[in-house]
């Protein structure tokens, strides 16, 4: 069973880290970028400052997006890809 996140400050530390969190209470998905917070759900989209973040979010729970965990965009796979991409499209 994946863990759980029910501190604000503990979840605030994870996106300062570089993880992508899901809001289990209302499936909506928060990440850091510049220093400024997005949240996306399937119905709205918003970006807020740390405080108002934490001031909205602090009765939540958490929980890690798998897919943040990943390593990026691997530059190796990436150029095959193009090279195959220009060899036959």
């Amino acid at each position: 069973m994946k863990k759980k996140v029910t501190s604000i400050i503990e979840a605030n530390n994870l996106l300062k880290s570089g993880y992508v969190l899901i809001i289990l209470e209302n499936r909506t998905v928060v990440c850091i970028k510049n220093g400024i917070y997005f949240l996306m759900n399937e119905n709205w989209h918003t970006k807020v400052k740390e405080e108002d973040f934490i001031e909205m979010f602090e009765n939540n729970t958490f929980m890690i997006w798998e897919d943040s965990t990943e390593e990026g965009i691997s530059s190796q796979k990436d150029e095959e890809y193009y090279a195959w991409r220009h060899k036959y499209l």
